[in-house]
């Protein structure tokens, strides 16, 4: 098992320099943990008016709990054996340095408990006071691959296009949306496991309603192996 890192973003303030700071020196790259790559490193990305956290602040921050976001994986695999994806997650931090919100942004772990686990262990990052004035915002995450010896069977959408049509209403019903949502599905069409992003924090309110009403679901019968779908509910 691995984590591979995703592209790290962060929100920064209309200055040269990122806040202000000085620019930055040429770093060596961080050493990683036995099992893990290093990250990816992504230049800064100017959005809007917003306080700033240089990047390699934040990789200090996150990278010493990536044990932690490992724990969650191996206990969600106890229920699905073949847990794997990836998943970005948006914060939000306080003059401060405290996370006020942080939320699933993609999610192909199809796993709510792992998320959840992941995302509360995110919650309780400190992280260095933001420079200009204002919170900041960042998204960054991360892939984990299964130690499974076989993945379960690729589905699209339209593997799944009868449950579907059925349940056209799940979003509208949990008062939410769009919810971008992976499921794996068993051998006689059970769902045995889901998970959603949303694109905001208040959507994030109604994932457990969405993931509970996935799972109650009749799938198409994937066969003799299990299979992962993702698909999105509007």
């Amino acid at each position: 098992m691995r984590f591979v890192f995703l592209c790290l973003l962060v929100l920064a303030s209309l200055m040269v320099g990122c806040g202000g700071e000085d620019p930055p020196t040429e770093e060596p790259e961080p050493q990683a943990s036995v099992g893990f790559e290093a990250p990816r490193r992504s230049g800064m990305e100017v959005t809007g008016l917003m306080g700033t956290i240089p990047e390699r602040k934040i990789l200090a921050t996150l990278e010493p709990k990536l044990p932690k976001f490992q724990r969650c994986f191996f206990d969600g695999s106890s229920e699905v054996e073949w847990l794997a994806g990836e998943i970005e997650m948006y914060f939000h931090i306080n003059l401060e340095g405290e996370v006020v919100w942080v939320y699933p942004r993609k999610s192909t772990i199809g796993h709510r408990a792992t998320e959840q686990c992941i995302l509360a262990e995110a919650k309780r990052s400190k992280f260095p006071e933001p420079k200009g004035g204002d919170a900041a915002e960042i998204s960054w995450g991360f892939a984990f691959d299964s130690a499974a010896p076989r993945a379960p069977v690729d589905w699209s959408a339209s593997d799944i296009s009868p449950a579907l049509a059925e349940h056209s209403d799940a979003a509208s019903s949990c008062g939410g949306g769009p919810f971008n949502v992976t499921a794996y599905v068993a051998p006689g069409g059970q769902v045995i496991g889901a998970g959603a992003a949303v694109g905001s924090e208040t959507a994030a309110e109604q994932i457990d309603c969405v993931v509970q009403s996935v799972k109650s679901w009749t799938m198409p019968d994937p066969g003799s192996y299990a299979a992962k779908v993702s698909f999105e509910l509007q």
